[in-house]
């Protein structure tokens, strides 16, 4: 099926997720061949969300570039970039299909991937494959969550959801996306500390399940001070994304030198 979007046309292919509120499948733009996600409202009471995404992944581009332009009047490195783009897809197009009910559609990708098959929820490594990282691995996966949303609350935006199945990681160039803003809510300064928490809580209880960790009995197959500041987040003790994100790499440099340290796994019950 082709799906005729503002844009380009949109090869579709195999679904690849329902959300309830949408579906996504996978597609490849007519003119470029670049693979995409679809993603399509379920009803057509759904497409304010979607519709509303579009806007947020419009304007978080906007920031993003905003504060990689400001950056670069002060690093000493030019090799160093902020790079907050990663952090969420890109927006290809976006639209209402008539041929489809009305139904509004985005056409997603994620900067610097060529195959969008290569991003997997952290819920697909627990669940559908039935593993679990080792402690260096999650370290790479919090920091770069913990960076996103220092950038996200600092312009106002709290994300809405980060449960497992919305963060999405490329294991061998380690980026990190959270993939669905359909829920985000705008603040007009920064986000209050009470959402803030809930956030960071939520991220670390992806992490904790991600490495096999029981968060009720709070136990993990491997134990250090680091899986006492997970805990620390779970509880919502830090409530400010940018002093948990300060936190956490003190304590990380204490622990592991920073270098590229390749995705890790093991079986579940291992």
């Amino acid at each position: 099926m082709i799906v005729e979007g503002m844009l380009d046309n949109y090869v579709v292919g195999d679904q690849v997720a329902d959300a309830g509120e949408y579906r996504l499948y996978l597609c490849k733009q007519e003119k470029t061949g670049r693979r995409c996600l679809l993603q399509i409202a379920a009803e057509t009471s759904q497409n304010g969300p979607l519709s509303r995404s579009s806007y947020l992944l419009q304007e978080l581009k906007r920031l993003a570039d905003e504060l990689e332009a400001e950056y670069e009047k002060v690093r000493t490195d030019p090799k160093v970039l902020l790079n907050y783009g990663l952090g969420f897809p890109e927006l290809v197009d976006s639209f209402s299909c008539q041929p489809q009910g009305g139904r509004w559609i985005n056409i997603l990708a994620f900067r610097k991937i060529e195959d969008v098959t290569k991003m997997v929820p952290l819920r697909n490594i627990t669940v559908r494959d039935r593993r679990r990282v080792d402690l260096r691995t999650s370290a790479w996966i919090l920091g770069k969550s913990l960076k996103l949303l220092v950038f996200a609350h600092s312009q106002g935006i709290a994300v809405g959801r980060l449960d497992d199945a919305n963060i999405l990681i490329e294991p061998d160039q380690h980026y990190v996306v959270f993939y669905d803003w359909s829920k985000a809510h705008l603040y007009p300064e920064n986000v209050p500390a009470e959402i803030a928490g809930t956030e960071i809580s939520q991220v670390a209880k992806a992490i904790i399940t991600l490495l096999g960790g029981d968060l009720e009995r709070r136990l993990f197959p491997d134990n250090n001070e680091y899986t006492a500041f997970l805990l620390d987040l779970a509880d919502e003790n830090l409530r400010e994304a940018k002093r948990a994100h300060a936190k956490f790499y003190e304590l990380i440099d204490g622990l592991w030198r920073r270098e590229f340290y390749p995705f890790t796994s093991f079986p579940l019950n291992s």
